[in-house]
Parts: structure tokens; sequence; C-alpha cells
């Protein structure tokens, strides 16, 4: 693991204790920054235990290496992601018609949206890499 793993780890658990202070002593007063303050201190307290257990513990090195670099599990990494876009589009498809049918306007537009995006996105990223391969 690279040490801006280690530097990103430090900054999220900071920024995440600057948050919850800040929510704690009324600065910011919506509780949604609350939440996203604990949530940045426990990813990065988590992500820092991973770089503290990769420095210091040989065998899951070892693990860690050969998963990222296994050929295997690059290309069943590629195929989730391919299947979650597939999945994605189709439910949120299934979702903007049952939200119309319930008259839910500004939702089958956020869902019709994403779908659109995704669409986009995936077009987008075809062109690219047709060009590049």
């Amino acid at each position: 693991m690279k040490k801006q793993r280690f530097i990103a780890s430090i900054i999220e658990i900071v920024l995440g204790i600057i948050l919850v202070v800040c929510c704690i002593s009324g600065i910011i007063e919506d509780a949604y920054w609350n939440g996203m303050g604990t949530a940045l201190i426990f990813v990065g307290v988590l992500q820092l235990i991973r770089h503290i257990r990769y420095k210091t513990n040989d065998d899951y090195r070892e693990n860690v290496d050969i998963e990222v670099n296994d050929e295997r599990n690059k290309y069943l990494s590629m195929k989730a992601w391919s299947w979650a876009g597939y999945l994605f589009v189709l439910i949120a498809a299934v979702a903007a018609i049952i939200l119309k049918i319930y008259g839910q306007d500004e939702m089958v537009h956020l869902a019709s949206g994403s779908i659109c995006l995704i669409v986009l996105l995936r077009w987008g990223s075809y062109v690219v890499l047709r060009r590049k391969y």
C-alpha cells in the first residue's frame, strides 16, 4: 500500500473530527454533517488499520498483493462492474415506471436522469477505450 493512502486516512480522520466538533459546538446545525463526520472517522480508522496491518504482517501483505495483481480477480472485478451497471439500469427503469404509476414525477425524473447518465458514461467510456485499444 502506498504512503498516499496513509496520508489520505489521516486527512479523513481529521476532517471527520472537524465536522463532528463543528456540529457539537453548534457551528453547523445540520445533523447530516455530523453523520458524515462520523462516517469519515470510521472509514479513516479502518483504512489506517489496514495500512498498518499491511506494513507489519508479511502474510497479509502477500495475500493483498496476490489479490491486487491476480488476473482472475481483475477479470471478476470488471465483470462485477458490468453486471452492476446492467442491473442498475434495469432497476432504475422499473423504478421509473412504478414511480410514474404512483404519481411521483420528481422521483421519475431522478430515476430517468440516472439511467441517461449511466448510458452516456458507458457510451463515452466505450468511445475512449475503442480509440485507446
